[in-house]
C-alpha cells in the first residue's frame, strides 16, 4: 500500500509476516523507515513496539504506520491490544473498536517471547 508522508512523499506500508512487524519505507531506500511490532495470540493482535528512525522525525511516518497497522489488524477480524505506548497513545487520540487494554498477562507473554 502506498501513502504520503506530511512533505507529500509516497511511502510504502507492508506487513513483514516472517519478522511480525508492519513496516514503513521510502520506494527509493531499501530498508525500513520504522516498524510496529506485534504478537498474535488468540485472535489478539498485541502491539508491543514502535520505532521510526530519528533521520525520518516530523514527517509523521509514525503515526501513518499505526493507522495503517490497525486498519489492517481490523480488516483481518483481529482484536487489537495496545502495549506499546505509542499505540496506546494513537488510539486514545483516535478511538476505535475492537480493542482491549493490555493487561499484566499479556507484558509477560511478551516478555517470554
Amino acid at each position: 500500500m502506498t501513502l504520503q508522508d506530511k512533505l507529500g512523499n509516497d511511502v510504502q506500508f507492508s506487513d513483514n509476516q516472517e519478522l511480525k512487524q508492519y513496516e514503513i519505507s521510502y520506494a527509493d531506500e531499501d530498508k525500513a523507515a520504522g516498524f510496529t511490532a506485534y504478537f498474535d495470540h488468540d485472535g489478539e493482535r498485541i502491539f508491543y513496539h514502535t520505532v521510526v528512525g530519528e533521520e525520518y522525525g516530523g514527517r509523521g511516518l509514525a503515526s501513518i504506520l499505526v493507522k495503517a497497522a490497525l486498519e489492517d489488524t481490523q480488516a483481518a477480524g483481529l482484536t487489537i491490544v495496545p502495549l506499546c505506548p505509542f499505540v496506546k497513545g494513537y488510539l486514545e487520540k483516535h478511538p476505535t473498536t475492537g480493542t482491549r487494554p493490555g493487561t499484566r498477562e499479556d507484558v509477560e507473554l511478551i516478555q517470554a517471547l
